[in-house]
């Protein structure tokens, strides 16, 4: 693979158009920061953020990603108070546990991430044994498997709404329907620590990443039927196909599949046969190397977006493993993030959603589209070179000035 490392901004090609897509920016020297702890100094608080610019790349590159909204529980979507919600005795006979319970209803450690069709946002929570459904544009706040589920990892959606929900507890797949009914289960003899899910809606594959394992099952979507396993542990030569603790998955337009190998520092990528096609990482602390890669997401153009929970950002990839930007920090700001894991790309809306454990936050990003941007990109690139012919042209005059002496 080719990494871009740049002290200021790296250009790229896309598909026939030149594409500023965004600036590296360089911690230190060219280097990401750590998650490790740090001595605490008491210091004036940082000033309010103006979250109307927090845009990557920052001017004057054209900006590419947004930041939008972030939520920790119900309070920060429906703007309301929740009094503290005790269950009836008919709850506390079944079992059920309401998030509400321990205060008002937020994330404690969400984790896996997917959005349906609505543009509802599912969120899954291990510790509290359920799914936390978003509603932003009706201000709503909704459960998902708070009865069935014990510690809910991977989330996918397919086309009619129906909710892939991976329990590593139970070591088992649950498919939710539309109304949140429970539709079938199914994995429990072939499935130690499943984690990360992904959908080939073509295909009808539901891939599952079986990290305890190290390899991934893939089953029919809609026969709940075993179809293949491909992968397998790694040994000290790290050989293309096999894995140590991977975590997440996501699968491209094409029907390519994108593993998160966790404790290999890369991603791997598959055809939709299981066969290897390409690997890109290596432990590192710059662009295009990862501490703990997770999350993992295609967008509509083929981007590549990876999570790393130790650098606490999101490093953008082309569909062959190049470098193209990262966005994020260690913190707890908007546009920040501390023990990053989760992902998803909303197609419809093209938005980025990011889970956080440490903090239990969600943030939405919005992406904007090669093709949205690319006017923008042709008339920075007329302004490039209408400066580099003025440069050379004043150059030319110095330099005739100087023969003519």
């Amino acid at each position: 693979m080719t990494t871009t490392q740049t002290t200021s901004h790296c250009r790229l090609r896309a598909v026939g158009a030149t594409i500023l897509l965004a600036a590296l920016v360089t911690v230190g020297s060219s280097s990401f920061g750590f998650a490790g702890d740090k001595k605490t100094q008491k210091s004036p608080p940082p000033p309010p953020i103006d979250t109307s610019k927090l845009v990557w790349p920052p001017p004057p590159d054209v900006p590419r990603i947004k930041w939008l909204a972030q939520a920790f529980g119900e309070e920060d979507v429906t703007g309301a108070t929740t009094k503290k919600k005790k269950s009836s005795w008919m709850d506390k006979m079944a079992g059920v546990s309401l998030p509400g319970e321990r205060g008002k209803p937020r994330m404690a450690k969400p984790y896996g991430v997917a959005v349906d069709s609505k543009g509802r946002i599912f969120v899954a929570d291990p510790p509290q044994g359920g799914v936390f459904v978003f509603d932003l544009e009706n201000k709503k706040v909704g459960y998902r498997g708070l009865q069935q589920l014990k510690a809910p990892m991977g989330l996918a959606m397919d086309d009619n709404d129906r909710l892939f929900v991976s329990d590593a507890e139970q070591h088992v797949i649950f498919c939710f329907k539309a109304d949140g009914g429970v539709e079938g289960t199914f994995g429990a003899d072939y499935l130690i620590k499943p984690i990360g899910i992904a959908l080939d809606l073509d295909n009808r594959f539901l891939y599952v990443v079986d990290s305890a394992a190290n390899r991934i099952a893939v089953f029919d979507a809609d026969t709940y039927k075993l179809l293949r396993f491909f992968g397998s542990k790694s040994d000290a030569l790290m050989a293309p196909g096999t894995f140590d603790r991977p975590t997440n998955v996501a699968v491209d337009n094409e029907g390519n599949v994108y593993i998160t190998d966790t404790f290999n520092d890369r991603v791997e990528a598959f055809d939709a046969d299981g066969q290897f096609l390409r690997m890109w990482g290596k432990v590192g602390n710059v662009a295009g190397t990862f501490m703990r890669p997770k999350g993992i997401a295609v967008d509509g153009d083929g981007h590549v977006y990876v999570v790393d929970s130790e650098f606490n950002n999101v490093q953008i990839f082309d569909s062959e493993g190049r470098t193209l930007v990262f966005f994020g920090d260690r913190g707890t700001t908007p546009g920040t993030f501390t023990l990053a894991s989760g992902i998803a790309f909303d197609q419809k809306n093209n938005r980025v959603v990011v889970s956080e454990q440490w903090v239990g936050r969600i943030q939405l990003f919005q992406y904007r589209t090669d093709a949205d941007a690319k006017p923008d990109y042709e008339k920075l690139e007329e302004q490039l070179k209408k400066a580099a012919a003025e440069k050379a042209e004043a150059e030319k005059r110095a330099n005739a000035k100087d023969s003519a002496k």
